[in-house]
């Protein structure tokens, strides 16, 4: 192996913290790891150095030695002494900290792409992983997320390593929210090594309503009326999602006031129900007769 700087090695200063050495180490190990450069007959080498270098400058006791004597304060017994010396690639002090830093999900990455073989000392990957998951959107109208539905979708799905495109019958709950997501336990990609097969998660979103805008459990509308009944008070027409009902206005209502109708919005999955809230805007009348616009200016004359 060179005997280049170990600082050199990992491209820090010798001021550099752990935090340092630790970020210049995976990001050289990914870079010459041999699985990522098999036409490239120098990697492993280059690996061992990295890693020999990120071992030493690691431990605090080897690298207050290094600093002091160099490569030679290793020479006898060897490298790396306090675990037994330097290990060869693939043996305890190579891949096993390697994918212990990294996770095993990205050491079996490599282990998949060389068809489950490791490529260090002949090192299987075994543990069982399981499978990738797929996503679904779903388009839904506020009703359905209000009251629940049943949609039927085509949906690629797996049975064991096979895909086929299946008809999945998807229940909506009442009272889902924009962006809430159903999920289809052991639909999605096959799991690795007789791990589990992954899931399928749906995520709803709804379309725009004409009429109400939903915030939480809330709903949101607005009604209208005309000046006389808000001035002089009266009821007024207000559709909910349970039909119609009358809205009692008081005399001097101005446009813009908002009345909240208790418990008239959405329950959600947890059983907690919103209200209605209704703003009152106040239309002015077109195309006034001459008799209307006579009483108007009597009215404001008085």
């Amino acid at each position: 192996m060179s005997k280049r700087d170990f600082y050199e090695v990992l491209g820090v200063a010798k001021t550099a913290s752990e935090k340092e050495i630790k970020k210049a180490y995976k990001k050289l190990a990914m870079k010459f790891h041999p699985d990522k450069n098999p036409d490239d007959p120098t990697a492993a080498d280059k690996f061992k150095e990295v890693k020999a270098a990120y071992e030493i400058l690691m431990d605090k006791e080897k690298r207050t030695a290094y600093d002091q004597f160099g490569h030679n304060a290793f020479e006898n017994p060897g490298m790396g002494g306090g675990r037994g010396g330097q290990q060869g690639f693939g043996q305890q002090a190579g891949y096993g900290d390697f994918e212990d830093m990294f996770g095993g999900a990205f050491g079996d990455m490599f282990s998949n792409a060389r068809g489950g073989q490791g490529g260090f000392g002949g090192r299987h990957s075994t543990r069982p992983q399981k499978g990738e998951d797929l996503q679904y959107t779903m388009e839904i109208d506020l009703e359905d997320a209000i009251s629940g539905a049943s949609r039927v979708i085509d949906l690629p799905v797996f049975e064991g390593r096979t895909q086929t495109n299946k008809k999945l019958n998807i229940k909506i709950p009442a009272g889902i929210e924009e962006g809430g997501r159903i999920r289809l336990s052991g639909k999605g990609h096959p799991g690795i090594n007789g791990g589990p097969q992954g899931d399928v998660y749906i995520q709803m979103n709804i379309r725009p309503h004409p009429r109400y805008t939903r915030e939480g459990n809330n709903l949101l509308c607005k009604a209208t009326t005309d000046f006389v009944t808000a001035a002089l008070g009266g009821k007024v027409e207000v559709n909910t999602l349970g039909g119609a009902i009358s809205l009692k206005i008081p005399e001097g209502t101005q446009t813009g006031r908002k009345f909240r109708l208790k418990e008239k919005g959405v329950t959600d999955r947890k059983g907690n129900t919103g209200d209605l809230i209704v703003q009152l805007i106040i239309e002015t009348p077109l195309n006034l007769s001459d008799r209307q616009k006579e009483l108007l200016n009597e009215f404001a004359a008085a």
